[in-house]
């Protein structure tokens, strides 16, 4: 029997906890048609974490263990393989977390050296980036293209007699003043 210590917060999934309390979710649902209450049970990951008290199965800790021992009967029993932040407390424990350290690839040291996208994801950014410039420039007027000037000459035509004409609707008529003699 290998056990582990838990050194920080883990979903683990176990069968059940050492009170014989099982961890499922229930789902309940009634048939429309009988009227009857259709239950189902599936088997959850626990939250167990270190630092809540509430958590501990053994004094300031929890344990974990692969399979059941009379010699340790508040041991958690963990379904799957442990992880790096287990601490293992016997050798049987150690040989089955030693072949999981080795493959392990922390993410961080798995990204590219230079930071950048793979060759393979460099072509295909040109490719998708090349077919998209030439969809939307097809469709897009060009910004550079030459306005002939006999369209804007006749434009400022426009705008000066359009001017000349709110300023004189603008001018208020000059008042009349009566003279004598």
């Amino acid at each position: 029997m290998a056990r582990w210590r838990l050194m920080s917060s883990h979903y683990i999934n176990v069968e059940q906890l050492p009170d014989g309390t099982k961890i499922e979710w229930e789902h309940k649902e009634t048939a429309r048609e009988s009227g009857r209450t259709v239950r189902k049970l599936y088997p959850v990951p626990m939250l167990l974490d270190p630092k809540d008290a509430a958590d501990h199965n053994y004094p300031g800790e929890i344990i974990v263990a692969n399979k059941f021992d009379r010699a340790f009967p508040n041991d958690i029993i963990l379904i799957g393989d442990p992880t790096e932040e287990m601490e293992p407390l016997d050798d049987e424990a150690e040989a089955i977390l030693a072949p999981i350290r080795e493959r392990k690839v922390h993410p961080i040291e798995s990204l590219p050296i230079n930071g950048g996208m793979s060759t393979a994801e460099q072509k295909f950014m040109e490719n998708m980036m090349t077919q998209f410039a030439k969809e939307i420039g097809a469709s897009m007027p060009k910004a550079n293209a030459a306005v002939p000037n006999d369209e804007v000459t006749e434009l400022k035509d426009r705008l000066a007699k359009l001017e000349a004409l709110l300023l004189a609707q603008a001018k208020p008529a000059a008042p009349a003043i009566a003279r004598r003699a």
